[in-house]
């Protein structure tokens, strides 16, 4: 779509029948600031606003309608995992908006929540799971430009019909199997069945599958930031009985208890693992070939330590 507004002539080419039909329909779909570099920040912002206003943005109609940001804000438990102050800082020096809030103040603002304080993260087998290592956790971050899209294969879709009013086009159902190169220059792809395209620039946006298609052009060994597929776990539970998820629903980033969770459409509440040392990493090899099941073990990881932190949650 940016692409397209700039004038370059893109075609888009993808391995399943739609936008957004892969990894990215099964994305948390998480919107926040909080990154570790002044350019990362920045552009999350940026992006923040874009779909804050995503109908404007995208100057284009979609016969599905238009997917939507829900503003829930994000609170970040403070915990000896992670020195703040750098995020704190970036935050400042672009004018993005924050509030500190000390323990009391996060009870307050989240009634639900016992702020006792578990770090670091353990599984249940641990013997010294739930012990609790301080009275309370020592606070916690708000900072209201976050949330969620409600649908990420819906935004997909609205990004794909706003890159055709731009002259961008679409080709579903082709596996690119090449990247044809001269020299050091990228000349093209070649397609399942043996078709070429040629094309001046070609753009690595296969999400888990980025390693597999930078090794077909060759360039994987000389990289300094490479990628790999990893597994990982959401779970849903009913939200916390009693409790409006539109009044008290916010995403939460939890180093704490190792987790985070935000509330999910239709009442629910999104839970997932921050990948605390004790969790084992799951990387993938083939992204197209591995367990899309729910795990035990994992599920009773991550839905265990969240109960710490929300004692009411139904199991």
């Amino acid at each position: 779509f940016e692409m397209a507004k700039k004038g370059y002539r893109t075609l888009n080419v993808d391995k399943l029948p739609a936008a957004g039909y892969g990894s990215t329909g099964s994305t948390c779909a998480i919107i926040r600031t909080h990154y570790s570099t002044w350019d990362g920040t920045a552009v999350a912002y940026e992006s923040y606003r874009h779909w804050d206003d995503w109908p404007n943005y995208l100057q284009a109609s979609d016969e599905r309608g238009h997917a939507r940001l829900e503003r829930t804000g994000m609170i970040i438990i403070k915990s000896e995992a992670q020195d703040f102050k750098k995020h704190l800082a970036l935050h400042d020096d672009l004018a993005i908006p924050y509030e500190e809030w000390d323990a009391a103040t996060l009870e307050a603002n989240v009634p639900f929540f016992d702020v006792t304080a578990y770090y670091p993260p353990k599984r249940p087998g641990d013997d010294k799971f739930g012990e609790q290592t301080a009275s309370e956790v020592p606070g916690a971050i708000f900072m209201p430009c976050a949330g969620y899209v409600n649908d990420p294969q819906l935004a997909s879709h609205n990004l794909q019909r706003a890159a055709e009013a731009k002259g961008a086009t679409f080709l579903f159902n082709h596996a690119v199997v090449g990247i044809q190169r001269n020299g050091n220059r990228v000349r093209g792809v070649t397609l399942e069945g043996g078709r070429t395209i040629e094309a001046p620039i070609v753009v690595n946006v296969a999400g888990p599958h980025s390693s597999i298609v930078n090794r077909m052009a060759g360039v994987d060994d000389d990289m300094s930031v490479t990628t790999r597929a990893l597994r990982h776990e959401v779970h849903y539970l009913p939200f916390p009985e009693g409790y409006d998820p539109q009044k008290y629903g916010r995403f939460t980033s939890d180093d704490d208890v190792g987790g985070y969770s935000r509330p999910e459409v239709g009442g629910m509440l999104l839970v997932g693992s921050q990948d605390p040392s004790c969790d084992p990493l799951e990387w993938i090899d083939d992204p197209d070939d591995f367990n899309r099941e729910v795990t035990d073990e994992q599920w009773k990881a991550q839905v265990y330590r969240m109960a710490l932190r929300v004692p009411s949650l139904a199991i």
